[in-house]
């Protein structure tokens, strides 16, 4: 074996040992970022796949903790029923302080359904059903309006023209609210919605998308009339001025909005349709969220709570995903460039090569054989019936007789055989 074969052997057995130490790692991060990548667009899929990454015993306990410390049984829950979900133990003692915290709730939610209805602002189920059903009246809606109404006169920046948009959207529909307009969902979901804005937990960007949708389908000419009732306390102009600034033509986008919203209450409860509003940075993420709810149903707050936004979106992790991906297809492409290589290096061994014949041997045999192959002329075989010589032409036989007599005389003159002794010699005898 000679020095350059011992190196090659070498470089290959190494690229081996580095393509095994490298697949180890690179293939499971591979494959878990093409997963994650497929399920960019199935938020139920994408939650599903990060919380085998973080969710354990300890995080649950120390979260379950926390959400009884904070009154909110709402979430307790919902991570009891995920930890149930995924064969994680909860402790009795926690499951025994959630009873008695549901069952110490009776006094407190009907001081928050009277909050609700008064003040429009509500973080629990019953205060937010007392907003629902001030703002069903109109009762709600007018409430707001008055509130705002002195602040945007003297251009106070307390004035928030989006809670004046969805209150003249909500005064407006709530003659038609069985009969048509909103809809009995979308107008329980623009309460929510304007709600979420006066308890500040809107997020900006789903702030800024709300405050278009509220400029498109409100006349801000209108607006100001309504302002002046809501000053001058009256009811019933109010009232008209509230119709005559809607845009039936424009309400689709904030319909659906509401539909959707009002959706996720029925799921999530109220704190957690405020949970979800304060995540969401646009309708699309809360149809998003809403694909989740339906999914997860009474664990969608504790996943929620637990994933934050990676739970919707992929974000800035995308690139590290989109790496992880390549990498792995250039490592499948380093074994196969390997087993190429290797395949060549034992077929060598296997089957050496012959050593080259010498050339002009080669040249030899080639030549030989073309000529073997090379087919001879033929020569024409027509008989010759006479000869002409200095004497004129001749007969064949009369030359070959008087050639015959010449060659006697000068083998006679000259001591030798004669011609037909020499062709007697020269033919074969007679068997």
């Amino acid at each position: 074996m000679t020095l350059r074969t011992i190196i090659a052997w070498s470089l290959l057995a190494l690229t081996g040992i580095v393509l095994a130490g490298t697949g180890a790692r690179l293939l499971p991060q591979a494959r878990r970022a093409a997963l994650v990548l497929r399920a960019a667009e199935a938020p139920p899929a994408l939650a599903d796949l990060r919380l085998k990454d973080v969710l354990s015993s300890e995080r649950v306990a120390a979260e379950i903790d926390a959400a009884l410390a904070a009154e909110d049984d709402e979430l307790a829950q919902s991570f009891i029923d995920l930890a149930d979900g995924r064969g994680i133990s909860v402790s009795a003692d926690q499951r025994e302080r959630l009873a008695t915290l549901r069952s110490s709730t009776a006094y407190f939610s009907a001081r928050a359904f009277a909050a609700g209805a008064m003040t429009g602002e509500a973080d629990s189920a019953a205060g937010l059903a007392g907003t629902l059903a001030a703002d069903v009246t109109g009762v709600g809606d007018i409430r707001d309006l008055v509130r705002e109404a002195p602040l945007c006169a003297r251009g106070d920046p307390a004035c928030d023209r989006v809670v004046v948009g969805l209150a003249t959207v909500g005064l407006a529909t709530t003659a038609t609210t069985w009969i048509g307009g909103l809809g009995l969902a979308a107008r329980g979901g623009v309460t929510i919605t304007k709600v979420a804005r006066k308890m500040h937990r809107l997020s900006e960007p789903l702030t800024a998308g709300l405050t278009r949708m509220v400029r498109a389908c409100v006349d801000p000419a209108a607006v100001e009339a309504l302002l002046q009732a809501g000053r001058r306390m009256n009811i019933d102009g109010l009232r008209a001025a509230a119709v005559a600034a809607i845009r039936p033509t424009e309400v689709g986008a904030l319909r659906d909005l509401g539909r959707n919203v009002y959706q996720l209450y029925g799921i999530t409860g109220a704190r957690g349709v405020l949970q979800a509003l304060s995540l969401a940075r646009s309708p699309v993420e809360v149809v998003r969220i809403e694909r989740l709810a339906a999914r997860f149903g009474s664990k969608t707050r504790a996943t929620l709570k637990v994933l934050d936004r990676a739970a919707l979106v992929l974000g800035a992790e995308i690139s590290a995903l989109v790496r992880a991906v390549l990498g792995g297809i250039a490592w499948c492409i380093g074994v196969a460039l390997f087993c190429r290589r290797l395949g060549l290096m034992v077929g060598r061994v296997l089957w050496p090569r012959r050593p080259p014949a010498d050339r002009s041997l080669e040249a030899t045999r080639v030549a030989i054989s073309l000529s073997a192959a090379t087919p001879r002329p033929i020569l024409s075989q027509r008989p010759v019936t006479s000869v002409t010589d200095g004497r004129g032409a001749q007969p064949i036989g009369a030359e070959a007789s008087g050639s015959a007599d010449d060659e006697r005389e000068r083998g006679v003159v000259a001591g030798g055989p004669s011609a037909d002794a020499r062709c007697a010699g020269s033919r074969p005898p007679d068997v």
